[in-house]
């Protein structure tokens, strides 16, 4: 049997390819569409009082993100608690690391379930990691996806995917990482109906700040 020769030409061919699409993503100018007023989300909404956390400069520095915002919601009929934290990002080169499978150990939490779940976000159910956590006798539920315009995905892989692909449009929005978290006091069925509950109330609003430039 003939050895087969390698095919210099078209390995070549497709080195060239690379090189030339590696520059041309590089050297492409990104035009976000604008960057969202984080700060314009409103306190108040519905039955829901908002405070913002504070935030160290450690941690500002960890996330790197062109915006951000944190804040403690509780709800005047019921009393129920719910932690917002939405960060923002211009382009598509930065990674979202302070996720709750990271962050959460990282101070002394115990990750005690992963999966996923469905929430009301922009006039659908859309899809959102569920992770639970416990410590000190403690237990939290978080949730968090991810949101770029319209399109929103909650598989870490696929969002970096997505990103990565954004590289090849000269206009885009960014992408933002959205967080919810609530403490389980009763169940986690009951708490999960807090998390939906909180998150359609804020829906609407949010989807405001991230996809409508605001009114100069």
């Amino acid at each position: 049997m003939a050895k087969r020769s390698p095919n210099y030409a078209l390995v070549f061919g497709i080195l060239i390819v690379a090189v030339i699409a590696t520059y041309w993503m590089r050297e492409k100018p990104t035009q976000v569409l604008f960057s969202p007023d984080l700060a314009s989300f409103p306190k108040k909404i519905s039955r829901w009082d908002g405070q913002d956390m504070e935030m160290t400069k450690e941690v500002r520095d960890l996330l790197n993100a062109d915006t951000v915002l944190s804040r403690s919601y509780v709800n005047t009929q019921y009393g129920d608690d719910a932690g917002l934290l939405v960060v923002y990002r211009k382009y598509g080169r930065r990674d979202f690391i302070h996720r709750p499978e990271a962050c959460y150990p990282a101070a002394g939490w115990k990750i005690v379930e992963t999966g996923f779940t469905t929430l009301p976000y922009n006039g659908k159910n859309v899809q959102a990691v569920k992770v639970i956590a416990e410590k000190d006798g403690a237990r939290e539920i978080i949730v968090y996806w991810f949101a770029s315009g319209d399109r929103t995905v909650a598989n870490y892989m696929k969002q970096q995917y997505m990103m990565a692909m954004d590289r090849f449009q000269t206009r885009k929005y960014g992408w933002t990482f959205i967080r919810v978290n609530c403490r389980v006091l009763d169940s986690d069925e009951a708490t999960m109906d807090t998390i939906r509950g909180f998150c359609r109330s804020i829906s609407d609003p949010l989807v405001k700040v991230l996809s409508v430039p605001a009114k100069s």
